[in-house]
């Protein structure tokens, strides 16, 4: 299977797990090593959601945050870069609601982390859609 369709099947899955009912048990602030968040952001771990298989590790991670889109996107990028990420594109919108909003994708070997961040009312809402190919997949 080439790598751009391996990539797209990762995703699917892991937006499709995104409709799926959370885990029971609450989420760490940040569950991977390398995808870490600023300790200001609160996680939103009702819709919080994980699967592993023996191939793939996806989840879902919603965080608020009292900053701007801006500064949300600066902290997240600078952190993801940090640990290795490489942003791959991006794509700013506006929401139903008329709010501003970016998603971007970021690339770690065959994996994916995309966060999705949207300006509120009283928080900013980030989203981190992770896919991840295990060992040997």
């Amino acid at each position: 299977m080439n790598h751009a369709k391996r990539r797209a099947i990762v995703i699917g899955i892991a937006l499709w797990l995104g409709a799926c009912a959370p885990i029971t048990m609450p989420l760490p602030l940040q569950p991977f090593v390398d995808i870490p968040v600023p300790a200001h952001w609160t996680p939103y771990s009702n819709d919080w959601v994980m699967i592993r298989s023996g191939r793939v590790t996806a989840a879902r991670l919603i965080y608020f945050t009292p900053s701007n889109v801006e500064t949300t996107l600066a902290d997240a990028r600078r952190l993801l870069t940090g640990t290795g990420w490489s942003e791959s594109r991006h794509e700013r919108f506006i929401n139903a609601e008329k709010f501003p909003g970016v998603w971007v994708d970021f690339v770690k070997g065959d994996d994916l982390c995309r966060v999705t961040i949207i300006e509120g009312t009283g928080a900013t809402h980030v989203d981190y859609t992770v896919a991840r190919l295990s060992p040997g997949a």
